[in-house]
């Protein structure tokens, strides 16, 4: 987190929380209301602020104020690199884990402890080239996805399912006053 929104933290500590307002989508596209944010400094800012609470709600500490984030499918979105894969919003780049098949074909993989959907545009290589032969028939799923210089283990797993197990909420909202 940037040393300028901790300074703020501290200075100002009771700002409200916003809902609502900011979306990141399942290709790492954040939008404000209806809008796609396109100011690179403002996502490398968004990226370098983003985190979780301990509710499962993934949120932007912009200065003293949390923006809760709604996710279209998942906290993170992944994409195979030259030495991995590459997360936005960026996470420590660690190994995939498991990677998890939706009976609607979206591909989930664990990195970092969080469940990231890899970005769609790069599905069908993957699907070629780490489940090679593979029929499209979920009872005909690999038992593991091969990604050299990965082999990782391969379930089939529901959308709702996932994101229980994840500890994820796709649609923050206020907790009541307890």
């Amino acid at each position: 987190m940037d040393d300028i929104v901790m300074q703020a933290m501290q200075k100002w500590p009771n700002v409200p929380a916003v809902y609502g307002w900011l979306r990141l989508d399942g290709r790492g596209q954040w939008w404000i209301r209806e809008e796609r944010l396109d100011n690179p400094a403002m996502c490398e800012f968004f990226h370098r602020n983003y985190g979780r609470d301990g509710a499962g709600r993934f949120y932007v500490q912009n200065g003293p104020q949390r923006v809760y984030v709604s996710l279209d499918l998942a906290p993170y979105v992944a994409s195979p690199g030259p030495d991995g894969w590459i997360t936005q919003p960026w996470c420590e780049q660690e190994r995939a884990r498991a990677a998890y098949m939706t009976p609607d074909g979206m591909l989930f993989i664990e990195i970092g402890g969080e469940l990231a959907v890899v970005d769609d545009r790069s599905l069908a290589g993957l699907v070629d080239s780490a489940l090679d032969g593979w029929d499209g028939n979920m009872q005909n799923l690999p038992a593991w996805f091969t990604l050299p210089p990965e082999r990782i283990p391969l379930y089939g797993e529901t959308l709702p399912r996932l994101l229980a197990q994840y500890g994820i909420i796709r649609e923050p909202k206020a907790q009541a006053p307890r």
